[in-house]
């Protein structure tokens, strides 16, 4: 792997757009594939946290990026829905709530929209 140092300006511009590049395409793949959230959390950590490429800027950059990736994380919930499952069984958001309702079977998650798939 190439040594990036980020000594000049250039080379800092150059690595703040390029790791930028990688989130967006982290986060469109993410979409695509229906990862869930750890997934995209290790994703972020390999291509991102432990590259040179980071860990060399200036702190001011280095919270820019954190922010691009903050702001990535909340633009997912436009691709995710609240649903639940009871007893086992996935219910939606068609969660029937009656005398014989027991709150302790109930799990609820954030899944990709139209799918069973937890994110």
């Amino acid at each position: 792997m190439k040594q990036t140092k980020n000594t000049t300006w250039n080379q800092k511009l150059n690595s703040d757009e390029t790791l930028k590049s990688d989130i967006k395409h982290i986060f469109k793949y993410a979409r695509r594939e229906k990862r869930n959230h750890n997934q995209i959390l290790e994703s972020i950590n390999l291509m991102v946290y432990a590259n040179q490429k980071y860990t060399t800027l200036p702190n001011y950059m280095q919270a820019s990026i954190n922010g691009y990736i903050k702001a990535n994380f909340d633009f997912m919930y436009e691709f995710v829905e609240w649903v639940h499952w009871y007893d086992g069984k996935f219910v939606g958001k068609n969660l029937t709530f009656n005398s014989d309702y027991d709150q302790n079977k109930t799990i609820s998650n954030y899944v990709y929209i139209g799918t069973e798939n937890k994110y």
